[in-house]
């Protein structure tokens, strides 16, 4: 099976769209990320999976924990900021409205819910960096339902 069919066949399933939030103190970032996926109930863990060739990739290569945000539908303008090239001294986190955990994560405020994690475990997968986080804290935040990419949507860049 070719990369172009196998990429045709993935756009036929579902996934949410969140940004990835990671850094304190003044290094707080985001990246968008739609495959995510809960691994265990007990205790409650949370993966990860970035492409190794992301610009964003070295956010979560030493940080001990990560905050995902799980975006409300209508917000793809939010995907595509996150989903942005940017250079390592970019913040694409500023003009954002944020919270921030107890531990000082920075949490979108208007994102429908968020999943603070612990980094458990990091792995090479291919050409994707999967990063297992345990669940610390979480919360919904607003009322909605999550954005997908069911919709064939493509977040602008």
């Amino acid at each position: 099976m070719s990369e172009k069919t196998f990429a045709a066949e993935l756009a036929k399933i579902p996934y949410g769209v969140s940004v990835v939030t990671a850094g304190v103190g003044g290094t707080e970032n985001g990246l968008t990320v739609s495959w995510l996926t809960q691994v265990s109930f007990d205790p409650p863990m949370l993966l990860i999976a970035v492409d190794k060739k992301h610009y964003s990739t070295e956010l979560l290569e030493d940080v001990p924990a990560f905050v995902v945000n799980l975006l409300r539908d209508g917000q793809t303008k939010i995907a595509g900021h996150f989903a942005k090239p940017s250079t390592t001294k970019q913040r694409k986190i500023e003009g954002a409205q944020t919270e921030q955990t107890p531990t000082g994560l920075a949490i979108l405020s208007e994102a429908l819910a968020y999943y603070e994690c612990d980094v458990v475990a990091r792995h090479e997968a291919g050409d994707h960096y999967l990063v297992v986080g345990r669940v610390s804290n979480a919360a919904v935040l607003n009322d909605g339902v999550p954005l997908t990419t069911a919709s064939g949507m493509r977040y602008a860049r």
